[in-house]
């Protein structure tokens, strides 16, 4: 539920495209955590607690997240509300931009090799059905989430003038251009820490 690229992806595709891309996000992400998860319970999760890694990913993440968020800002001015979501909007899919989303926080790595692999190796000890309810639990949770910002935001767009809802777009974008910012100099710190 914690606020971040995904949540605000999710805000702004859902007032373009409606209530399903909360579900296609998370499918998205589900299948980069299934991944990640496979690593984790063959002993690879460690490679990913590297300064250099999280430093790629931070530079890396936080160039596509300020590409998002100028480019959500750069289509406001041809932005129109439509009778029914369109299913043919630009940009990335839903469940594109859920993996993308995924792997440009770095945050999202940072809690799967501490606390997520903590939970994993926990469900590991008791056995498959341990590590698949863990898993299941865990996706359930964002879908349920996910899903119900997606739909409030379709639903109650037809509350909503076209004003308000550029105005939410433009909030959510600078928000992403925010993170991106964040996340490069979090990146650029890491790899050239300023020693006083």
């Amino acid at each position: 539920m914690a606020p971040g690229p995904l949540l605000t992806i999710t805000i702004g595709e859902s007032a373009k495209r409606g209530g399903i891309v909360g579900p296609m996000v998370v499918l998205g992400h589900g299948i980069l955590e299934f991944l990640l998860l496979i690593l984790i319970i063959f002993g690879l999760g460690s490679i990913l607690n590297n300064k250099i890694i999280f430093s790629i990913i931070a530079l890396a993440g936080g160039i596509i997240l300020i590409y998002m968020g100028y480019g959500t800002i750069k289509d406001l001015k041809n932005y129109q509300l439509s009778a029914t979501p369109s299913t043919t909007q630009k940009g990335l899919h839903p469940v594109i931009s859920g993996i993308v989303v995924s792997l440009s926080n770095p945050y999202w790595f940072i809690w799967w090799i501490t606390i997520g692999m903590g939970y994993v190796m926990f469900a590991k000890g008791l056995g498959i059905k341990g590590v698949l309810a863990f898993f299941i639990g865990h996706i359930l949770s964002d879908l349920v989430w996910y899903s119900f910002i997606s739909y409030g935001i379709q639903f109650g767009g037809k509350f909503f003038s076209l004003k308000v809802i550029k105005g939410i777009l433009l909030v959510c974008s600078i928000f992403l251009i925010l993170f991106g910012g964040y996340f490069i100099i979090k990146g650029y710190g890491f790899l050239f820490p300023v020693h006083p």
